[in-house]
């Protein structure tokens, strides 16, 4: 039995209890030989009387003291002493995510992509040696003082040329952080790790879990039966899409690699680009010389006008091909192309008009927040835009086929939808752009005054859930 005092390998001697799990426990030690602090995992006997688990962990703990990566903690050294198999890892000054989250409730999205990404960062770098964690959790990711991320606990992690490290063929990790996989008993692969890091993004974004059940293992068994509850929170567009398809139920639809994860989060919170200042207007010179730029600036123009038009239609032939066919169905011999949106539009007469292949404002349509029923959000609904309000229509469209069965609380995060109300659309209805810059975006299927038939909003508000008075966006 440990306690305190006691000394492992006689040279690490135990000062606390800090941490216990399926596999062991984790004490802060001192290493007495070079008089520093350390972090000692001592494995439980029934995993470590295992005949093969000592051959096993000491090739794995070996290959994890090869991963040199500032996001992972080190590992110091690896023995046996009094009948106990153990660890010794570096000890980190700090909390875990999972203390953090427990006193704040929950982080910003900025904070947690940001945590994230270092976790992926230093996920890849043990997936680059052939290892597979297994166990990614907010307890088994560090907080140092300065805010730098550390993952630890390799005590079930297994190489990709190793036997399963099982006790009586039972699954390891937390069943809370499984993915669908490994509730499935298959083997855990790197885009396994990809999928706990997704569910703790989730909980670090909302505050609670994505599954709740009666105990562990049926909250486990609810990741391969449904998709995670809604996020009760407004998120922009781009972080959803990272933790989605973290989330993804399928491996193949999963973020490929950590790496891939990392990049995706740090640019889903990356700078807006912003506008390039213009230059004092100097005198024109006179005489041909000057005809060439002025054509080419008006080529320019023109083809930003026509990209604009584009994008706002759906992007990828999605709104030219649902809304009307041709942008131009007026000359000789056209015939008008009339649908259910087209009706939607005329019926709510005063406010929409067809521009390009959607439909823009005729006047400032505004909307509440966002609210949820058990735990689903819900469309946000109409409001005075005299009064302070979070959310404005900047362009309309027609709802894609392929999207009225889905939830339609993550339309944003499909492509063809995220791109239409792309930032680029908003700007381009923005009536001071500089202001909307950064603001939220997100689409909803709205039904209008008159209609029978939702349009698909794109609807912006001012970011971290502010309000906003008046009309920012072009109408008429």
């Amino acid at each position: 039995m440990l306690e305190i005092g006691f000394r492992l390998g006689d040279r690490y001697r135990l000062v606390d209890r800090i941490g216990a799990g399926g596999m062991g426990e984790v004490w802060r030690a001192v290493d007495e030989v070079l008089g520093r602090p350390v972090a000692v995992k001592a494995m439980l006997a029934m995993v470590a009387d295992d005949p093969d688990f000592a051959r096993r962990f000491q090739a794995e703990a070996t290959a994890m003291a090869r991963v040199n990566h500032p996001a992972v903690a080190s590992i110091h050294d690896y023995g046996r002493s009094h009948d106990v198999t153990y660890l010794v890892m570096e000890f980190v000054e700090g909390e875990s995510l999972d203390r953090a989250l427990a006193r704040s409730g929950r982080m910003t999205p900025e904070h947690t992509m940001r945590v994230i990404a270092q976790a992926a960062d230093g996920l890849q770098a043990i997936h680059d040696q052939g290892i597979v964690h297994r166990d990614i959790k907010p307890a088994n990711l560090m907080i140092r003082r300065d805010g730098a991320v550390l993952i630890t606990d390799f005590g079930i992690a297994r190489h990709h040329d190793a036997s399963r490290l099982t006790a009586s063929g039972a699954i390891l990790g937390t069943p809370t952080y499984l993915s669908p996989e490994q509730v499935l008993g298959q083997p855990a692969t790197a885009r396994s790790d990809v999928y706990s890091l997704g569910l703790t993004a989730y909980e670090c974004l909302a505050g609670q879990k994505p599954f709740e059940g009666e105990n562990p293992y049926a909250v486990a068994l609810q990741r391969i039966q449904s998709a995670p509850r809604t996020i009760g929170v407004n998120l922009p567009a781009p972080i959803l899409g990272v933790v989605e398809r973290a989330l993804a139920t399928d491996p193949a639809h999963r973020w490929p690699t950590a790496a891939a994860l990392a990049e995706a989060a740090r640019a889903a919170t990356g700078p807006a680009p912003v506008a390039p200042s213009r230059p004092p207007a100097a005198a024109a010179p006179a005489g041909p010389a000057a005809a060439a730029p002025a054509r080419r600036a008006r080529v320019r123009m023109l083809l930003a006008v026509l990209a604009a038009l584009v994008v706002i239609g759906g992007a990828v032939g999605w709104g030219i091909s649902k809304i009307g066919g041709s942008a131009d169905a007026s000359g000789p011999g056209a015939t008008a192309t009339t649908t259910p949106a087209k009706e939607a539009m005329v019926a709510a007469g005063g406010l929409l008009r067809e521009c390009g292949t959607g439909f823009c404002p005729l006047q400032p349509l505004c909307w509440g927040g966002m609210t949820a029923v058990n735990g689903r959000a819900q469309p946000p609904s109409r409001v005075d835009c005299a009064e302070a309000h979070n959310w404005e229509t900047f362009v309309a469209l027609e709802v894609p086929a392929d999207a009225v069965d889905v939830r339609q609380d993550s339309l944003i995060g499909r492509e063809q939808i995220a791109n239409a109300c792309s930032a680029a659309v908003m700007g381009s209805r923005s009536k001071d752009p500089d202001t909307t810059r950064g603001w939220e975006r997100d689409a909803w299927p709205m039904t209008l005054p008159g209609g029978d038939v939702p349009l698909l909003h794109c609807i912006a508000a001012p970011a971290k859930g502010g309000t906003t008075t008046g009309g920012a966006f072009v109408v008429g």
